[in-house]
């Protein structure tokens, strides 16, 4: 008796080419750059795709739309810029912190920040996604150094951690952001020693 052919295994079939990840982060580069420039609300897809030399097809593979884009963006960009330094004190640790994020700011990401700040009360969806990717990541980062210093005895058990992740944060966003004045080692040396410190021991 003659058995029936067995049917042929559907097969898939690739269609176009596989997602660049290089070319992800030159868009959002050039996402943060024209931000920076413009703010979040003149931005336009033309103008990231004309900066990045990219098709605007390209960015709409991606992201759906311009919100989709700069949420990612944020999220995606600042989670690589800030680490967790490991000095072996809090107070060293704080200072390494401290000038990374101020590097941060003073860079393409916070002055793309700084133009997204005013637009927060209107859209609701960026200011969720920029409070969880932009100020979540360096309040975490803060939060793991002082309880690492409590772990090792460097600092009181009732330390005020909440109130000194706030005021780190608040002061150099305040010095580089509202007034212009520069986060260098000298200040963030007496931001260190004279405020955070005096809290923490």
């Amino acid at each position: 008796m003659a058995t029936a052919p067995q049917s042929e295994q559907p097969r898939t079939v690739q269609r176009g080419r596989p997602r660049d990840a290089t070319r992800d982060d030159a868009l959002r580069k050039a996402t943060l750059e024209v931000m920076a420039e413009v703010g979040y609300r003149a931005l336009t897809m033309d103008a990231v795709a004309a900066r990045a030399r990219a098709g605007k097809a390209t960015i709409y593979r991606r992201w759906e739309s311009k919100l989709e884009l700069v949420i990612d963006t944020c999220q995606e960009l600042v989670s690589r810029a800030i680490a967790q330094p490991d000095t072996g004190t809090v107070a060293d640790d704080l200072r390494e912190f401290l000038s990374t994020y101020a590097t941060l700011l003073t860079g393409p990401i916070g002055k793309a920040a700084q133009a997204l700040v005013g637009e927060l009360p209107h859209e609701p969806e960026l200011a969720e996604a920029f409070r969880a990717g932009f100020l979540s990541s360096q309040r975490r980062i803060l939060r793991r150094i002082l309880e690492a210093g409590t772990a090792r005895g460097e600092i009181r058990e009732d330390a005020p951690h909440g109130i000194v992740v706030e005021l780190a944060g608040a002061a150099l966003t305040h010095r580089l952001m509202l007034i212009g004045e520069p986060a260098d080692p000298t200040y963030i040396d007496r931001l260190v020693d004279e405020a955070l410190m005096p809290l923490l021991r």
